[in-house]
């Protein structure tokens, strides 16, 4: 691969991910600052430990607490996460040894394009293995057929 190629793929990697990761800091703490000013709004409202305490053990009281949370992580984010790159990857790789099989691109593109490829097939075995864990855990109930 030329010293051009790999010099321009790695700079747009690295801009896309600290935009990424910009955008993601700043999302948590929008939303951060929010629930921490719900929770300020709602102690100021009660004039003492024994309203609140009524108004949380109330119906209304408990479905606000329970909306309180705002990022609902889900362990299947994480596996989700991991068929995504995976299929990025091999999509990758796939493509880099199409090139190298046309003859667009150097011999040395082969191997980063193996590699790819087998990184995109390592997410997506560890994908299906947390799944069949996380069911053999109990942790997800088996979707009913209608």
């Amino acid at each position: 691969m030329q010293p051009d190629v790999v010099a321009i793929i790695s700079v747009f990697g690295t801009i896309c991910f600290i935009t990424w990761t910009i955008f993601t800091s700043v999302r948590r703490l929008r939303m951060a600052r929010t629930q921490a000013d719900v929770q300020t709004i709602l102690l100021s409202r009660f004039d003492s430990a024994q309203n609140m305490t009524a108004y949380v053990q109330s119906d209304a009281g408990k479905q606000l607490l329970s909306g309180l949370r705002f990022e609902h992580e889900s362990p299947l984010w994480p596996m989700l996460s991991c068929v995504r790159w995976g299929i990025v990857l091999m999509f990758l790789g796939g493509a880099l040894c199409i090139l190298r099989g046309t003859g667009a691109l150097d011999s040395d593109t082969i191997v980063p394009g193996v590699l790819a490829l087998a990184l995109g097939l390592a997410f997506e075995v560890a994908a299906v293995v947390s799944w069949y864990l996380y069911r053999a855990l109990g942790l997800a109930e088996p979707a009913s057929r209608s």
